[in-house]
């Protein structure tokens, strides 16, 4: 009777995401895994090329998810500009509810990716931040409102602040009410400044 290689895809699956989750990308081991799951790493290749391929399968979802984030966030750029709030209840609750349905994604990528190809996944949110933040100053600008001018450099501390501030949450493995809190907190402390950079 042949073995049941779909079990066994799934336990090398939840070895895999346990030793990432662990040691981190450059650390993790493919022979740890394999001597986890009770295989050969000859027979671990058998189910994925390798490293970067086993830590794209247990991101993909996380990184196609905040794909559509963006793409929802560049549609909302052509309503009432007055009406946007990057802290309002719609985007924190959207934010938070993306974070715990795809959290060891989030682990891994903000917490575990040193070294993979996804390392650099803060940083690129980062520059779509301040990509996005630079198109709606330029919106408000036309709409008539007194938008400070910032160097570059100043675009990108705004941006950082906000990103790195809300994935807070995973990095210090905050719960479900606790974001929630965590949120209102940032919310208190950057948006006040944000209005008066933006000139709302």
């Amino acid at each position: 009777m042949p073995k049941d290689k779909t079990a066994t895809n799934l336990k090398i699956i939840r070895c895999m995401k346990e030793e990432f989750l662990t040691y981190g990308y450059e650390k993790a081991s493919l022979n740890r895994i394999s001597a986890n799951v009770g295989i050969t790493t000859a027979g671990l290749y058998k189910h994925f090329k390798g490293k970067d391929d086993m830590f794209h399968y247990l991101v993909k979802d996380t990184l196609e998810t905040f794909e559509a984030i963006k793409n929802d966030g560049s549609e909302s750029m052509t309503g009432d500009v007055a009406d946007f709030d990057p802290f309002g209840e719609e985007w924190t609750k959207t934010m938070i509810d993306t974070i715990f349905s795809h959290y060891d994604g989030m682990r891994l990528l903000i917490c575990c990716s040193a070294g993979s190809p996804y390392e650099s996944f803060e940083e690129d949110l980062i520059d779509i931040e301040t990509q996005a933040n630079k198109q709606y100053a330029e919106i408000l600008k036309k709409a008539g409102r007194n938008v400070r001018k910032l160097t570059e450099m100043e675009w990108h501390i705004l941006s950082t602040e906000y990103i790195h501030l809300v994935f807070e949450i995973v990095r210090h493995g905050l719960t479900e009410e606790e974001a929630y809190r965590h949120i209102d907190f940032v919310k208190a402390l950057l948006y006040p400044g944000w209005k008066e950079i933006f000139g709302l």
